[in-house]
């Protein structure tokens, strides 16, 4: 980067305090463990933690050995599961990586999904699994994406590690999205393997794989024998099949003809096939019309096939499969009509489809989700009330439910968010689950912990006078700089230590580490008419409790008084307010989060607590943390490390500030209201510390693309295609994000992003770009090239907004006015640092409002100078974001 030195006079003073001490409060009733619940899912193997763990498998007749699949590629072995320990059995992606031209996919809902056992495993040492590889047929060709269901043994002198040299592909299909793909494997009752395979991506089946039987391995449930007994028939030739000698179909699979022994008549949702037809029909299907068919079981005292399909728009389906049943997906979403509604045969709901057993919503709330986890039926011995029952999931709301045989009596039994996958205990029957998100294998317990909970916000002792929040003692009250979005709440922010010592550890960019013990609190409060500050209304209180084990959320729902607020239940409320907007007058949904729902977004990913970092703290403060607090953090003792001069942080900026560029507002506000979950391993990456670039954001690849192959993520100077703005705005068919927490537009963030799009983002140019505009080719076009020799570089021209051919066009800072001031000019989006030294070395940072390195709105930047400085030097590093 370009530095510029400048030779001038000044001083740089700095302020000190003292420290006027902290305080304990052994008053404060919050304890470290949430509210107890009549069933709760609890560690099942405290001290052991996973990598994204998204299946959970048991040999057959193996009392006390669990097998956990980490999506990332590892297959991890607990011996016994009475004395937890955990092994590697198969590093996947080690072995795959190994290989020429391959290397294991692990990129959105892609990765190692599945594993299963052969019946006959203690005797042939068989085990199967379901995994995303990417290919390419040499060194210099492009990567393709795959899902490879395989087969592997163990070895024959270690019963704890797999062969990594015995695999043996069965099916390996070309895969052109990373989503959708199952990706489940069980032995079913009948000794044969069945696979779930998803509609392979995208949104609205834009493929077409979702209706048909005659092209590839994709949208239902496969159903194959990999012991090829006597009578079965071999399957047909397919790009996907590296061998026909591996596996055999079974004869009574639903679509084998009767002239090869089947009972199939060659009818297709009512159409009867050609012969040519029929000679494509991949015979491997069970059963058909499966969206992306999220973890499968089979309860074995009755032989039900339970699966989950995960819905796209609206609903959420558990159905019951049987042989040859269709499941409607992209006629139908649930029991609904879908995208290509249109396209039904005739009497498709009559003759073809068959209807989910239990459907819900999108939507918070207690029998609401957005993306089902197929669970198990309940087999085990020490939870009663669940004999029998389907237990289920949605990964996003942290729902937890239990649903009768016959789809009847819904029941909200606990919450816990990420969960990916169910198992069961080999040793007792406990169902276990595995929760992606915080790497823990989670066990299903019932009765309830010991420890009240403070039924009341004035049982708490967090506030001497809940009536006029007036806080206890060390209750410490402080702001951010950009509150998330809560549809148009008024919110006051406390946090308090109670043990008076505890500190946290300060990081720039990372989340800070939090002691536990902390207790976070955080008020809202709507204005009834919107703008009228008399009309102000309590609506709740939420409470976050850092603890050894990672952190909970608890909220108190004020009464109509607003003297006291009580402890709102496991599933949380949903409130209808009357309010007066411009005239009119609407109901709006408040809605008080579950505790799971609390902790889907206050992640260890995140930091739990996720206004409590640096961009959102360094800012002016008031009582404690009068002055900046961060400063002031440091200053009474809360901080175990130093931050630094405040004014060399970043910070999250307003909407509003437009000193700023547009873009960094933006940023900022995807940041807070969105990067908690959208961070590295997704499709994109949210955190403010990254470049643009490094986001993947512009013209990036959503994970849905609306069913509409010019969608991206965020496309410049085109709002229509830009999946974010139409998330944001809860429009273009697309659902809200997040999708907890919010029911009202944030309009002011639709504006904003519109107008980067449009605007900024629009005119946004590559260095490549830049140079192509400009005419500059061949070695003159160089980055580190100076056409117009006038000491800057090509590379440092474009970062100034100066023309790379004129050589009275450059970067030139100046020190102009009285009382003087540092002058320089930059473009928009561009960010800077400035230095200083009295010696010319070493350089610091130079402390003074404006030097954290926001990018600009662009024109011309004014410091002013120290006046008491003898002398002292400067220079200018400037940065692209």
């Amino acid at each position: 980067m370009r530095r510029f030195r400048i030779f001038l006079l000044g001083a740089v003073l700095l302020a000190g305090s003292s420290a006027p001490g902290r305080v304990a409060n052994p008053s404060v009733t919050v304890p470290a463990n949430p509210p107890p619940t009549s069933i709760a899912a609890v560690d099942a193997f405290p001290g052991l933690t996973f990598s994204e763990p998204v299946c959970l498998a048991s040999p057959p007749l193996a009392a006390n050995r669990l097998f956990v699949c980490e999506q990332g590629g590892l297959i991890r072995l607990i011996p016994d599961v009475a004395n937890p320990s955990a092994l590697v059995f198969l590093d996947l992606a080690a072995t795959v990586g190994a290989r020429p031209n391959e290397e294991f996919d692990h990129g959105g809902e892609a990765g190692l999904l599945g594993l299963a056992f052969h019946p006959a495993y203690a005797g042939n040492r068989q085990f199967f699994v379901f995994y995303s590889v990417r290919k390419r047929s040499s060194a210099t060709a492009a990567w393709r994406s795959y899902q490879r269901v395989s087969r592997f043994t163990t070895q024959a002198a270690n019963p704890a590690a797999a062969d990594p040299a015995s695999e043996l592909v069965l099916i390996e299909q070309l895969d052109d999205a990373s989503n959708h793909n199952g990706g489940d494997l069980h032995f079913g009752p009948d000794g044969y393997l069945y696979i779930s395979v998803g509609d392979e991506g995208y949104a609205d089946d834009s493929l077409n794989n979702s209706q048909t039987i005659l092209k590839d391995f994709h949208a239902g449930i496969l159903r194959i024998d990999v012991d090829k007994k006597p009578g079965n028939v071999a399957p047909t030739a397919h790009p996907a099949l590296p061998d026909l000698t591996r596996f055999s179909i079974p004869i009574d699979n639903p679509f084998v003809h009767t002239s090869v022994g089947g009972t199939w008549d060659g009818r297709w949702n009512g159409t009867l096939l050609t012969a040519t037809q029929r000679k494509k029909v991949r015979r491997e299907f069970h059963a058909t019309g499966l969206r992306n068919p999220w973890r499968f079981s089979f309860d074995p005292p009755s032989g039900r096939l339970w699966c989950a399909d995960v819905g796209q728009n609206a609903w959420e389906e558990v159905n019951l499969i049987v042989k040859g049943g269709n499941y409607g997906w992209a006629y139908r979403e649930g029991s609904h009509p879908g995208p290509k509604s249109a396209a039904a045969p005739a009497g498709f709901d009559s003759f073809h489809h068959r209807p989910p057993l239990y459907e819900y919503p999108h939507a918070s709330g207690n029998l609401g989700g957005y993306s089902i986890t197929g669970g198990r039926v309940y087999r085990g011995s020490r939870i009663a009330a669940l004999a029998g029952k389907y237990i289920f999931a949605d990964y996003v709301s942290g729902n937890i439910w239990s649903l009768a045989a016959d789809g009847s009596g819904i029941e909200r039994i606990t919450g816990e968010p990420g969960i990916a996958a169910f198992g069961s205990d080999p040793a007792n029957g406990d169902l276990l689950l595995a929760d992606h998100d915080d790497g823990r294998i989670l066990r299903l317990v019932s009765g309830t912990p010991s420890g009240a909970f403070p039924a009341t916000l004035s049982a708490t002792g967090l506030f001497t006078n809940p009536a006029t929040l007036a806080p206890a003692p060390g209750l410490i009250p402080y702001d951010v700089n950009l509150p998330f979005w809560s549809d148009h709440a008024l919110k006051r922010r406390w946090f308090i230590i109670p043990d008076g010592s505890s500190r946290f550890s300060w990081a720039r960019d990372a989340p800070w580490t939090l002691p536990a013990g902390t207790i976070w609190v955080k008020h809202f409060e709507l204005e009834t008419t919107r703008g009228d500050p008399a009309t102000r209304k309590r609506i709740e209180t939420r409470l976050l409790v850092k603890n050894a084990s990672g952190a909970y959320g608890v909220s108190y729902r004020w009464n109509e008084t607003g003297s006291d607020a009580t402890l709102v239940a496991d599933g949380g409320d949903d409130i209808a307010l009357t309010i007066r907007d411009q005239g009119q007058t609407l109901t709006q949904t408040w809605r008080i989060p579950s505790r799971a729902e609390c902790m889907a977004c206050h992640t260890a990913q995140a930091g739990h607590a996720l206004s409590f970092n640096t961009r959102q703290l360094n800012l002016d403060g008031s009582g404690e943390l009068a002055g900046n607090q961060l400063a002031a953090l440091r200053r009474q003792g809360y901080l175990a490390n130093d931050p630094g001069p405040p004014t060399l942080l970043p910070r999250h900026l307003r909407p509003d500030e437009s000193a700023y560029s547009t873009e960094a507002r933006v940023r900022s506000y995807l940041a807070v209201n969105c990067a908690y979950c959208h961070q590295s391993g997704g499709s994109w990456d949210g955190r403010p510390e990254l470049t643009l670039d490094q986001t993947a954001l512009v013209n990036g690849s959503p994970t849905n693309n609306g069913g509409d192959p010019l969608n991206r993520l965020v496309v410049p100077g085109d709002s229509a295609h830009s999946v974010i703005l139409h998330r944001v705005a809860a429009s273009g068919g697309f659902n809200r994000m997040p999708p907890l927490g919010s029911t009202v537009t944030d309009s002011a963030a639709v504006s904003l992003l519109s107008d980067w799009i449009h605007g900024e983002l629009a005119a946004r140019q590559t260095y490549d770009a830049w140079r192509s505009a400009r005419g500059l080719s061949g070695s003159d076009g160089d980055a580190s090239a100076d056409p117009d020799r006038d000491g800057s570089s090509n590379h440092h021209e474009f970062l100034a907004g100066t023309d790379p051919r004129d050589g009275a066009s450059s970067f030139r800072p100046h020190i102009s006015g009285s009382p003087p001031r540092l002058r320089f000019r930059l473009p928009a989006n561009r960010s800077f640092r400035i230095d200083s030294s009295t010696t010319l070395g070493p350089w610091t940072p130079w402390d003074v409002p404006g030097n954290q390195g926001l990018p600009v709105g662009g024109g011309t930047l004014e410091f002013p100078l120290p006046a008491a400085d003898p002398r002292r030097f400067f220079r200018i590093e400037l940065l692209e974001n």
